[in-house]
């Protein structure tokens, strides 16, 4: 009989102990604010985490997707949440899935890879191309590894710099490179002294240029003369060996260069994707430009700025309204891919 109690004490125990850790949980956090708080952006970065990777990006976005990016928004527009755990493994986590997914071969088309900020990797079956990679800086400490961004700077074959702010320009990426006998090409404003950095610039011409690599593959690249303002922006548009062409705007920010944007689609080279920055002067007029295929933003959430500049995702859907392009908006960590 005792034993027969007992076990009927064990297993009541077992089915009580959640609901018990759980209430003991609750009481954990009674006059603890922070440590509540702390532990909500855990589980919201998480859920965040899981849904973004149910629902991958798409043109336009469904609504499940939306409502992740605009909680995430809410969860990076909080300044007590910078550089906590949490937000170092949500960091990890989609760096991460970035990092395994190329490891597995292009066998067809382009897939484009959003690592941070305006750091994007386009790949082919021939070739791997990264734009404006950077760890990212937030209150002095690197926002993505040391450890995650060599390994995929390790993969990449040439790296290309459109302007000298230090959001777009990482030395510690650009110095692996050259280490590596990799080509990096750049405005003449960005680490001008720095062998190893191939610079090229023009305030007047669209220059066409070919960029061989160590492969013996050869990019056939047109750069842009832009503009953040007064600052030189090189726009870069790259076509593959694979007949592919991918451009990246830099942070294009000029109302005096939509001269020459608005000649890009006449020219006899069209463009397959478009990484925008999605704060360029007048984002519409600029995408009618350059007419290519698919429009993919970037610069959301930029951490080393305040919340009023963190671009939100909100805000990159509202401005993308009344684009009649194909348009895929990516948080970090994430890739989209066509053909």
């Amino acid at each position: 009989m005792k034993h027969y109690l007992f076990s009927i004490f064990t297993a009541l125990m077992f089915v009580a102990l959640p609901e018990l850790a759980a209430a003991q949980e609750d009481v954990a956090y009674w006059g603890k604010e922070d440590a509540y708080l702390l532990r909500q952006a855990k589980y919201m970065y998480e859920l965040v985490d899981e849904a973004l990777t149910e629902f991958p990006p798409a043109v336009g976005a469904p609504t499940e997707r939306r409502l992740a990016l605009y909680n995430l928004d809410a969860m990076l527009h909080e300044t007590k949440y910078d550089n906590t755990e949490p937000f170092k493994s949500f960091v990890s986590s989609r760096v991460g899935k970035v990092i395994e997914d190329m490891r597995q071969p292009v066998k067809k088309g382009m897939k484009i890879y959003k690592i941070y900020n305006d750091g994007f990797v386009a790949r082919t079956k021939s070739v791997t191309i990264a734009f404006d990679v950077v760890r990212g800086a937030l209150k002095g400490e690197s926002i993505v590894s040391e450890e995650m961004i060599s390994t995929i700077v390790d993969q990449c074959d040439v790296l290309f710099l459109s302007h000298n702010h230090g959001d777009h320009v990482d030395r510690f990426v650009v110095d692996r490179f050259i280490a590596a006998g990799k080509p990096v090409v750049a405005a003449s404003e960005i680490l001008k002294d720095v062998k190893g950095v191939t610079h090229y610039r023009s305030e007047t011409d669209i220059l066409d240029r070919v960029v061989e690599l160590k492969s013996g593959e050869r990019l056939k690249v047109k750069i842009y003369p832009g503009h953040q303002s007064e600052m030189m922006c090189n726009v870069y548009a790259v076509t593959t060996p694979d007949g592919m062409t991918v451009a990246h705007t830099g942070d294009q920010y000029n109302k005096e260069d939509f001269a020459w944007i608005n000649t890009v689609k006449d020219q006899k080279s069209a463009i397959d994707a478009l990484i925008i920055n999605c704060w360029s002067m007048d984002i519409t007029e600029a995408i009618k430009g350059f007419n290519p295929r698919y429009v993919l933003t970037g610069h959301e959430n930029e951490m080393g700025h305040t919340i009023d500049h963190r671009e939100a995702f909100w805000l990159t859907f509202q401005k993308l309204q009344s684009v009649t392009h194909d348009y895929v908006v990516m948080a970090w960590g994430e890739w989209f891919s066509f053909k």
